[in-house]
């Protein structure tokens, strides 16, 4: 599974994490919306992309060569060049 390694633990209560995977992407095309979550150790964040930008993902995602990188990286990947989420991602597509 591909993971993103936290730079620094994320600790929204009592719980924490140091990875995250992703477990859920919603794209609609009409509402120009992307919905995102990710979990480690029974954390979950959510994340949105909506308008122009959502639109823009959504027709690059679709033409996409997953072949050469799955998915979930390029949503990790996005994540973190949008500053959302900080660290380094690895493991293997399942």
């Amino acid at each position: 599974m591909e993971q993103i390694n936290l730079n620094t633990a994320y600790q929204p209560d009592p719980r924490s994490t140091t990875t995250f995977r992703v477990v859920r992407i919603e794209m609609d095309w009409e509402a120009q919306r992307i919905a995102i979550d990710v979990t480690g150790n029974s954390v979950r964040r959510s994340f949105l992309y909506e308008g122009a930008t959502a639109a823009t993902l959504m027709a690059s995602l679709n033409t996409a060569n997953l072949s050469t990188k799955s998915l979930h990286r390029r949503v990790l990947e996005r994540l973190v060049a949008d500053g959302k989420l900080a660290g380094t991602i690895d493991g293997t597509p399942d």
